[in-house]
């Protein structure tokens, strides 16, 4: 899918599918004439539904959790963003859980995430996935995800990240379509994405393109699983964040 399709697509499930829309479409207005690049104009999931009740637990295991701290840390150092992508599976209760991650820290001299390189990875990270035991586990599921450095609206995620998530999916989907076509039975179900912002939230989203619910819909309940089982509630979309918030959206860049 080329950009500007899923562009269009942003702004439709923004501005118009939304139940927040016109929220949206105040924001878009706002930052706009203050001379924000369109992509660059934020975008607070804390506005989006939930997603439904069955899905909204997502588990992430230590090991994974410690590399995000890792990569939190060098944004936090650099002021640049990093990418990465975490590897899970949904449960058959509905809950997500996410045992593996893959990033790009080598580089991280670009202030803004840059996928190309880690892209480059994908698919044969795909492949393993593929060969690996997670099936076992439930059906696969891999997020997109990336920090922000620090600025007055850097908490939220931005038009350009919703645009990415529906590139991606589609990207995956195509993927997945290749494997089939070449007589490998693809098991990866689904794409998320998340923002690790400089409040120290792990902010999920989910981009549905069901023709009955398109839109973003955000995940409410994160959880850090230990080695020891035990389950730690993680902040998400919390007080502590600078959120663009109804009751008054900020003036300055």
């Amino acid at each position: 899918m080329e950009r500007q399709e899923a562009r269009n697509i942003a702004i439709q499930s923004l501005l118009e599918n939304t139940s927040n829309r016109d929220f949206f479409t105040s924001i878009f207005e706002t930052y706009l004439n203050q001379g924000y690049n369109q992509e660059n104009i934020p975008v607070p999931s804390l506005y989006f539904d939930n997603v439904n009740e069955n899905n909204n637990q997502v588990f992430i295991e230590e090991n994974v959790y410690n590399e995000l701290l890792k990569i939190r840390e060098i944004t936090q150092r650099t002021n640049n963003e990093i990418p990465y992508f975490l590897i899970g599976y949904e449960q058959s209760n509905g809950a997500i859980v996410f045992k593996s991650i893959l990033a790009d820290v080598g580089n991280n001299s670009n202030r803004e995430a840059d996928f190309d390189n880690i892209s480059d990875y994908l698919g044969a990270y795909l492949e393993s996935i593929e060969e690996s035991d997670i099936r076992k586990f439930g059906k696969p599921i891999i997020c997109n995800g990336h920090t922000h450095g620090l600025s007055n609206v850097s908490d939220n995620f931005s038009f350009g990240d919703m645009i990415s998530y529906i590139t991606f999916k589609n990207n995956v989907r195509d993927y997945m379509q290749d494997t089939n076509r070449n007589g490998i039975n693809s098991q990866i179900v689904d794409t998320m994405g998340m923002l690790m912002n400089p409040c120290g939230d792990f902010n999920l989203v989910y981009y549905d393109d069901n023709p009955q619910q398109i839109g973003f819909y955000k995940f409410t309940n994160v959880f850090l699983r230990t080695h020891d089982n035990k389950i730690v509630l993680l902040p998400s979309i919390s007080e502590n964040g600078n959120y663009i918030r109804q009751d008054g959206i900020r003036q300055t860049k």
